[in-house]
């Protein structure tokens, strides 16, 4: 009996460490499908501006002539034929673009690229239209021509994902493409000036984004400058996050103006206390001034001399 107990002890003892040893594998190595698809951070690099793109329409346009240096851009790379991840990722770009104040078209532009070159260009006009009529703050002439789909060459594409830090993989078993989910924010004149990742970002993130890659010029009220100043990109999380020490800095200006605004109040309450008091011991009359004999106005003035 007490050998039938060791034995089950010790098979017992060996399950759970080989257990331990498979958990140990799986959270330490990545699915090699995976392995190595990170975003790396480029903010601050600019896109190539002579990488041809294929608009909705069959036409060849440049990446290039979009940076108008007016206008930050969002720019998605997805592939159209995707089962499942990009329709997610296009999905959640349309729930923060339409609860973002901003305005396509005014604002900002949203340009999204495929980087399966097997993509056509109906697939590309076929996802336009459906994600204009989903834009539910309404598009004029200039929000469509700013809100725009394309496809691209495999090298085109490539080159493209490259200058933004954007990496995917194909996968012959499946024909699909591992890659990660992020939306890249980029300034005026074509630069990485921030990314979010995941499928978690809100609007207000978007928000900060556009006002970090404008500089605070598309901002529409103190609130947004408050924004600006105050939360800082963490590259870590992919995301912006409230930075206290800026915080710490605002707050430190309010205190300055408020009790420099308190002591100039009190300085004037104080003058205007004095000279109420002053008017009460010194009363001045109304009227025309005062000389001996009365007013000098009706009357003619008395000239002693010759002939009087």
């Amino acid at each position: 009996m007490r050998k039938l107990a060791v034995a089950i002890l010790t098979a017992i003892t060996l399950a759970a460490s080989a257990t331990a040893a498979r958990a140990q594998v799986l959270s330490d190595t990545l699915p090699k499908e995976i392995d190595g698809l990170e975003v790396d951070d480029r903010r601050g690099s600019a896109i190539p501006k002579d990488i041809p793109l294929i608009n909705a329409d069959g036409e060849t346009v440049l990446i290039g002539d979009y940076f108008d240096n007016e206008r930050p851009t969002v720019l998605l790379l997805v592939y159209y034929s995707c089962p499942k991840m990009c329709e997610v990722m296009l999905g959640h770009m349309n729930e923060v673009i339409n609860d973002v104040t901003f305005d396509v078209g005014e604002d900002y532009q949203v340009l999204v690229v495929s980087f399966d070159h097997r993509n056509t260009t109906s697939m590309a006009r076929n996802k336009e239209t459906y994600h204009h009529a989903a834009y539910r703050r309404g598009l004029d002439e200039m929000g469509r021509e700013s809100f725009l789909f394309h496809t691209a060459t495999a090298q085109d594409a490539r080159r493209l994902a490259d200058s933004v830090g954007f990496d995917y993989r194909f996968l012959p078993q499946s024909g699909e493409f591992s890659h990660p989910s992020v939306m890249y924010v980029l300034t005026s004149d074509g630069r990485v000036s921030n990314y979010l990742s995941g499928l978690e970002y809100e609007s207000k993130q978007l928000r900060i984004a556009l006002l970090s890659a404008s500089d605070g010029q598309i901002a529409e009220s103190i609130g947004d400058f408050f924004l600006h100043f105050c939360f800082r990109y963490d590259p870590t999380a992919g995301a912006f996050n409230a930075e206290a020490m800026q915080i710490m800095k605002l707050a430190g200006v309010f205190s300055i103006f408020g009790v420099g605004s308190l002591i100039g109040g009190l300085f004037i309450a104080d003058a205007v206390r004095k000279r109420r008091a002053l008017s009460k011991m010194n009363p001045t009359k109304s009227g025309n001034s005062s000389v001996p004999g009365g007013s000098l106005q009706g009357r003619t003035p008395h000239v002693s001399g010759a002939g009087t």
